[in-house]
């Protein structure tokens, strides 16, 4: 089975109010993945440097008394003890409705008491802050997912992807759907292409997920 990630809490999400997103790396877009007939394609991505994450960018500054009691709400998290960091993010919500990460936050303490509707309601409300949250429109995407919606699901990974074409998690969660939900291992080639482009450092499970529909396109390796 093919896991999308951030369904546990990200500890990055915890620490601070910004994006739990991969960086990827800088330079440029790397390798074309092939098309299904095995002659070059274009990459998902676009020609030229990687530019910045637009939702760290839009993140505001958080004042030091907003920082301690952010600090008090991770440590609940960290503790496990869900109802308490929920009053305490519910509470910093209400004051702060610049910060998305709070409702972003605020999802993933409802997904680990259960309540997946709440979380719904709490990731929407973060892209509603920030339109630019990229995790908040992957955490609301694999709810969709596992609801099985999955139209409602690829848009969403197609927002967070035109906000910001670069972002790792988009594309191989996008890339997920395609390959074991809707069939279209084409597309999904491509997005976990252009997903390994972006990485730092090599991934093996990715790589064999890449062979594998390969293989099954009867396409020529892009590793060759």
């Amino acid at each position: 089975m093919r896991f999308t990630n951030t369904r546990l809490l990200c500890l990055c999400l915890l620490l601070v109010l910004g994006a739990c997103s991969s960086t990827p790396k800088q330079g440029k877009t790397g390798d074309r993945p092939p098309t299904a007939d095995g002659a070059p394609a274009s990459s998902l991505l676009p020609q030229g440097p990687v530019t910045p994450n637009p939702y760290r960018q839009s993140v505001p500054r958080l004042s030091n008394a907003l920082q301690q009691e952010f600090n008090q709400a991770v440590s609940a998290m960290e503790r496990r003890n869900w109802d308490e960091a929920e009053q305490r993010l519910l509470t910093l919500a209400r004051d702060h409705s610049s910060y998305s990460g709070l409702s972003l936050n605020l999802g993933l303490v409802y997904l680990a008491k259960g309540d997946k509707t709440k979380a719904e309601e709490a990731f929407a409300e973060a892209i509603k802050r920030n339109d630019k949250n990229l995790d908040a429109y992957n955490q609301l995407a694999i709810l969709k997912r596992e609801a099985g919606d999955f139209a409602a699901a690829e848009q969403l990974y197609k927002r967070a992807l035109t906000v910001w074409p670069y972002h790792p998690e988009s594309h191989r969660n996008l890339g997920i759907l395609y390959d074991l939900y809707l069939g279209r291992e084409a597309e999904a080639l491509a997005h976990y292409q252009a997903y390994r482009q972006l990485l730092d450092e090599e991934d093996r499970q990715l790589d064999s997920w890449i062979a594998d529909l390969e293989r099954r396109l009867g396409v020529q390796s892009s590793g060759d």
